[in-house]
């Protein structure tokens, strides 16, 4: 049986995954989603959830309504889990739009990043989720407040140049995970989300535990 999963893992399930839908009308849909071989990402799930099972979403394109499908599976039908793609590996697909290739290749050299959202499920399906006014969604690792205070003043200076939008999220060293832009406002709450739910915390102990182990994931990459 696989290691329960990271918020933001990709999945793959077995051909005789137990999955149930979270809305029965989005059965048919998901079904032909996992036969063309794609994955599904892993969601949170409410703190006080009882259900056992693993939440997961498949976001489908703007040519469907940008809906996300909602479903959930037992850990044991899970057969292969990967950490969202990596910036470096989705910048250089030829099939995102040329605009953004300057925007990307800069936004690269400013940290390592992990993509989910548009442009990483365009990659992984060969579908068009990217358009003229989208946002990328990354994740950055961050050991220190400093390090986070660093890149998120650089991820504002690139947003101005580039006129471009980002969102996502600064991975803690303890897994959990705050919104760049919410952490970069300077409150003294921010809101931290973890797989298995969501609080509010005081920025002041989000960095307390430096020194302990990151947790992994589970191919061998920090996360």
């Amino acid at each position: 049986m696989p290691d329960r999963p990271a918020r933001h893992a990709l999945v793959w399930l077995s051909a005789q995954a137990d999955w149930r839908a979270d809305v029965a009308a989005h059965d048919a849909r998901l079904a032909a989603w996992f036969a063309q071989g794609w994955p599904a990402v892993v969601a949170r799930r409410a703190a006080d959830d009882p259900d056992p099972r693993v939440r997961l979403g498949v976001p489908l394109p703007p040519a469907e309504g940008k809906q996300r499908l909602g479903l959930r599976v037992p850990l044991g039908d899970i057969v292969r889990q990967q950490a969202p793609l990596e910036l470096a590996e989705v910048r250089v697909h030829p099939g995102l739009p040329e605009a953004w290739q300057d925007a990307l290749a800069a936004l690269d050299r400013l940290a390592p990043a992990r993509v989910f959202g548009a442009f990483a499920w365009q990659v992984l399906t060969g579908l068009q989720y990217v358009h003229a006014r989208s946002d990328i969604d990354l994740l950055w690792d961050v050991e220190t407040a400093p390090d986070a205070d660093a890149l998120v003043a650089a991820v504002q200076a690139w947003e101005l140049r580039f006129g471009r939008r980002v969102d996502g999220e600064l991975s803690l060293p303890d897994g959990g995970a705050v919104n760049w832009r919410e952490y970069g406002g300077g409150s003294r709450q921010v809101l931290v989300k973890r797989v298995d739910g969501a609080g509010l915390e005081l920025r002041s102990n989000l960095f307390g535990c430096v020194g302990l182990p990151r947790r992994a994931w589970h191919y061998g990459v920090a996360w």
